[in-house]
């Protein structure tokens, strides 16, 4: 009888997947008979426990001991602890996550995790306060702002982050007990020094980044609390609401800001975290801002001479090619690189399409999008680039989401009064400054037609539409769009489709692929299947990605040309490798049932997850369907609930007869 292989997990720990406690081979589970010398780590967290497990060292033939911590944890709660955990599995700074465990004859369920053999940071400054120079300490402070930047970059708030909770393991910062939902999850346990209470009912990521002020204080300080002098007792604490102590808390947040005390602190570190500590939170930087000024400060040798002088990152007028940057030693090639691209895309992609491609580009080239975006705001000359700032903030590139930035960038890109002078003679720049004003207008009525970061309009849409349209191809192509759907106009199929013709035939793709729309489904004009197919052709070999979808889409039920299965596959295969979520999701679709092409249930599920993580909802439903039937890969009970519920949510009804069935299954643990 053959044996089943072993899989390893972190430390060296063996899970066996012949474990009949569960048939999810993808979340190991440990028998609790495994686990010695469980102890307490810390009398005042009464739920975490420190536990040794034994495995085998076969070469040595002898049983060696790795360390783990046990964290117990409710039923109720089970998910969505695992979930962040796996969410946020790849990054070092959280806690490893290695599997589930229970007391046996018992209903109480842990989860195992890697054990942070410093303790906790509080712990290991105070330990080693003598051994530390401020180039371990900003070591220290780097790694926990680049962690919190993972947790607002998922959308989690940490809602605990105070010195007790982050972990050190082996000097690296360890993150747990992180993700709070609700406020009342938060109030009665992290101490009331590390919240701003004053604006607590918002329960906003600037929270975290008050708390973090105080945290960037203390590694300055060797640990020592800003409010142990002030002797602020257990007993004083215990109460949010007492006046008396959060009038204590802001006079001792005072005297943080103007403290001169610190010996060799950096000018720009104590910047950083008095702007952390500011009363409103509107007025804090977000984490993005903190890393990025973070890295600013090398070492303390460097400190003082870290302020660069504004003709070091300027562009060079006479020459657009020519653009570089010290700063960092980032080159600002790549953005002019990064911007052509965006023009091209703008040019022939549909809307859609757009931050999926960007977001492949700056990953494909190995680029940081956080300092991409914080490099072009900080240039003299960013105006040249202002529409593509506006769309790094308007889809969360390098930063958070920010609608109001995006308008306001977009707003300034479509300013023709703005930044007029010095290209008057230079043509090439001045072309360059009118596709950044051309894409900031389109954006703009973007805004107005879905209502982001603006109130609805579209009647404004329409207009600013119109207006920019007797000098744009893309705006005419989407004043098309807007007779064709109604949008701020009375709804007048043979105007869309005058429109796109007019467009087409000044060269627009877009357009091009409007009429073949038109065509095929009859919309202006009689019906044509053939005519829409040829038509979509043309757009697909232009290269436009919703053109290359359909066009496969038609060689796969035989719309306006013969079925011809192999052609569907070649041509969804190259809408998908673009990142076009339909693509994938039909990719998928032939793979998993075998349609003209060898049934391939793993390459299924890789579609299916790649469509799913672009908010394709069919995929969604379709990958959590794969995780609970093991179909194509490993029976996974926590992923089957998350993708699930993501289609659920959005929408799909199908979603939720699969998320109570899963669900059901919960017992099973």
């Amino acid at each position: 009888m053959s044996q089943r292989k072993k899989r390893k997990t972190n430390n060296n720990i063996t899970v066996n997947n012949n474990n009949p406690r569960t048939e999810y081979d993808d979340i190991p589970f440990y028998h609790y008979s495994k686990f010695e010398n469980v102890k307490l780590i810390n009398k005042n967290v009464k739920n975490v426990y420190k536990a040794q497990i034994k495995k085998i060292v076969p070469q040595q033939e002898k049983h060696a001991v790795d360390v783990v911590a046990l964290k117990y944890i409710s039923l109720n709660n089970f998910i969505n602890e695992v979930k962040k955990h796996r969410k946020l599995e790849i990054n070092d700074s959280i806690l490893k996550f290695y599997g589930i465990t229970n007391q046996e004859n018992t209903n109480d369920y842990m989860i195992v995790l890697e054990y942070a053999n410093n303790g906790s940071l509080r712990q290991y400054l105070k330990t080693n306060f003598q051994k530390f120079d401020w180039n371990i300490k900003l070591n220290l402070v780097k790694q926990i702002a680049n962690a919190l930047m993972n947790l607002h970059d998922n959308n989690i708030i940490h809602g605990k982050l105070t010195s007790e909770n982050i972990l050190v393991h082996n000097g690296t910062i360890k993150l747990n007990n992180f993700g709070i939902n609700h406020l009342k999850s938060l109030t009665p346990t992290i101490p009331i020094q590390y919240t701003d209470f004053r604006y607590l009912e918002l329960f906003n990521k600037s929270l975290d980044i008050y708390s973090l002020g105080i945290i960037l204080w203390e590694i300055s300080n060797d640990g020592i609390s800003p409010f142990e002098e002030e002797l602020i007792t257990k007993s004083s604490l215990s109460s949010p609401t007492n006046n008396n102590i959060i009038d204590l808390i802001n006079d001792t947040i005072v005297k943080l800001k103007s403290d001169k005390s610190i010996p060799g602190i950096p000018p720009k570190y104590k910047e950083i975290y008095t702007d952390c500590l500011k009363r409103h939170g509107n007025s804090r930087p977000d984490i993005f801002e903190v890393v990025n000024d973070l890295s600013e400060i090398n070492t303390i040798s460097e400190a003082n001479n870290l302020e660069m002088s504004n003709e070091e990152i300027q562009f060079n007028y006479p020459s657009i090619n020519s653009i570089t940057t010290k700063t960092n030693n980032y080159n600002i090639t790549f953005i002019k690189e990064l911007f052509e691209f965006f023009i091209n895309i703008f040019k022939i992609q549909f809307h859609e399409m757009q931050p999926i491609m960007i977001k492949n580009y700056v990953r494909e080239h190995d680029l940081n999008p956080v300092r991409i975006l914080h490099e072009m705001i900080r240039y003299s000359s960013h105006h040249w680039f202002t529409s593509l700032i506006g769309f790094f903030y308007q889809y969360g590139i390098g930063t958070v989401i920010d609608n109001q930035m995006a308008f306001k960038f977009f707003n300034l890109a479509a300013d023709e009064r703005i930044f007029m002078k010095n290209i008057s003679s230079n043509l090439s720049l001045k072309k360059f400054y009118n596709i950044n004003k051309e894409i900031g207008i389109i954006r703009l009525a973007h805004m107005y037609l879905y209502g982001k970061g603006i109130k609805k309009d579209l009647k404004k849409c329409f207009q600013t539409y119109s207006k920019a349209a007797e000098g744009s191809n893309m705006a005419l192509t989407c004043l098309a769009y807007c007779y064709n759907n109604g949008f701020g106009v009375e709804k007048n199929e043979e105007k869309a489709l005058e429109l796109y013709l007019k467009s087409a035939e000044k060269g627009d793709i877009v357009a091009q692929y409007g009429v073949g729309y038109c065509c095929k489904n009859g919309i202006g004009i009689a019906k044509d299947e053939a005519k829409g197919f040829q038509l979509h052709l043309i757009s697909a070999l232009a290269g436009n990605i919703n053109a290359i979808n359909n066009t496969g889409y038609c060689y796969d039920i035989g719309l306006g040309v013969s079925v011809n299965k192999k052609e569907a596959f070649k041509w969804y295969f190259i809408g998908a490798k673009k990142g076009y979520p339909k693509a994938q999701h039909n990719l998928g679709l032939l793979y998993e049932y075998g349609d003209g092409i060898n049934q391939d249930l793993v390459k299924a599920v890789e579609w299916y997850k790649k469509a799913a993580e672009n908010d394709h909802i069919k995929s969604q439903y379709a990958i959590g369907r794969c995780f609970y039937e093991g179909r194509g890969t490993g029976k996974d009970i926590i992923k089957a609930i998350y993708w699930s519920n993501k289609a659920k949510e959005n929408g799909n009804i199908n979603a939720n007869r699969l998320l109570e069935e899963v669900i059901g299954r919960m017992t099973f643990f």
